[in-house]
């Protein structure tokens, strides 16, 4: 898309005729673009349609109750809240947590890559609690200005010369600031989550930039923690850390 803020709807689909296959059933991915445009000069529609208004909440209506039905009519979908979740970026990441609070009886999990919290699904997490959440498969990750494994300082580069080789659009400016400056409401929804003790992951890519260059070197983490076969162990604080099966 020629935004940075897609989300990516997935289900698993039934494969008993491949006997050659190892995965069972396989991931099916439908992608759904952000739109393009504004509402009014200045308000993104996008930004409406991701966040948590009454715009955000009729979007995620329309995903779970016109988009959703339409993919498990067509394909041979496990038509369960194990076998269904949301994936999104920067406000997408917002979109797919929220599309799993309002709708927990069709979505099992949500990742947030980068994402974009805001406060009314922080409060959503802070009055839903673990009796929402228990069951659920939360993922986060972001990138930004950190520390590595070693403790050394790492910084987001403000240029990158492969930001600018994308086969849509000649500047990219990477939003080099993005990813540290989203890192406060992270906090506060990681913080929500430990306070009730709700299972998720959480991965931090230190120097990692705001674009979808970024996203796609790392996203075989969330969709392996969602989809794949894995065992859980929690930690002091009942989030789960995840062991490949």
């Amino acid at each position: 898309t020629k935004s940075c803020q897609s989300t990516l709807l997935a289900t698993l689909v039934g494969d008993d005729d491949d006997d050659d296959c190892d995965i069972d059933p396989l991931p099916l991915l439908v992608l759904l673009p952000s739109a393009d445009g504004d509402v009014v000069p200045g308000m993104r529609r996008r930004h409406l349609e991701y966040g948590d208004g009454v715009f955000g909440a009729r979007h995620a209506d329309f995903v779970a109750e016109t988009v959703l039905p339409l993919v498990n009519d067509r394909f041979r979908t496990v038509a369960t809240p194990e076998g269904t979740v949301a994936i999104g970026s920067s406000m997408g990441g917002q979109a797919a947590l929220h599309l799993l609070l309002r709708h927990p009886t069709l979505f099992g999990g949500a990742a947030c890559l980068s994402p974009a919290f805001q406060p009314a699904t922080i409060a959503a997490v802070a009055a839903a609690g673990p009796d929402l959440l228990r069951h659920k498969r939360i993922y986060i990750d972001n990138g930004g200005d950190d520390a590595d494994a070693d403790g050394t300082p790492v910084r987001v580069p403000w240029f990158d010369v492969f930001d600018h080789l994308t086969p849509r659009a000649q500047w990219n400016p990477g939003y080099f600031w993005l990813d540290t400056q989203l890192q406060p409401s992270i906090d506060a929804m990681r913080t929500t989550l430990d306070f009730h003790k709700v299972r998720y992951e959480y991965r931090k890519f230190p120097g990692g930039r705001h674009n979808e260059r970024e996203w796609s070197r790392r996203i075989d983490g969330p969709l392996m923690y969602l989809l794949g076969g894995q065992e859980e162990e929690e930690d002091e604080n009942g989030r789960s850390t995840a062991t490949e099966l």
